[in-house]
């Protein structure tokens, strides 16, 4: 017995993509820019797609979703999300950086005074912007996290 098209697996993100699109959305409307995501060609023939950027590539973002504690490979996640901006910004002479969080606990790791990634940030100039999503959306996806496979 198979899952057909209309039935969502457990660990299906949905909510957490719905929600990073309106990460961006206030994000954009807080620095009073237009951000879209986009996708920028690298120089092996590749392509880096980026949760949102301004029309002119000088503000890049990536968005996380996820609300509460961090566990298992998140932290990476979060990692990653900030070496890929700092990557694709110095090759398209990007001047903002922002990795957008929706969670006070996310914000809280992504700047704990000791931790490496921290002062990582600081000095290659990722900006860390926690936006809110407001009561509904926070709790849609706290549901669809209850639900996925860890």
């Amino acid at each position: 017995m198979g899952v057909t098209i209309d039935e969502a697996h457990p660990s299906d993100s949905l909510a957490q993509r719905d929600a990073e699109v309106d990460i961006v959305a206030a994000l954009s409307a807080n620095l009073g820019v237009p951000l879209a995501k986009t996708s920028i060609p690298t120089g092996n023939g590749g392509r880096v797609e980026l949760d949102g950027a301004a029309a002119d590539n000088s503000i890049l973002v990536e968005a996380y979703a996820h609300q509460g504690g961090l566990r298992g490979g998140q932290p990476k996640k979060l990692a990653t999300d900030a070496l890929k901006l700092m990557w694709i910004g110095r090759q398209i002479g990007a001047t903002r950086l922002i990795l957008a969080v929706a969670d006070e606990k996310v914000e809280a790791y992504l700047r704990r005074p000791k931790a490496w990634l921290t002062q990582a940030l600081i000095d290659l100039e990722v900006e860390v912007v926690r936006v809110d999503l407001g009561d509904a959306t926070a709790s849609a996806i706290r549901t669809a996290q209850t639900v996925q496979y860890r």
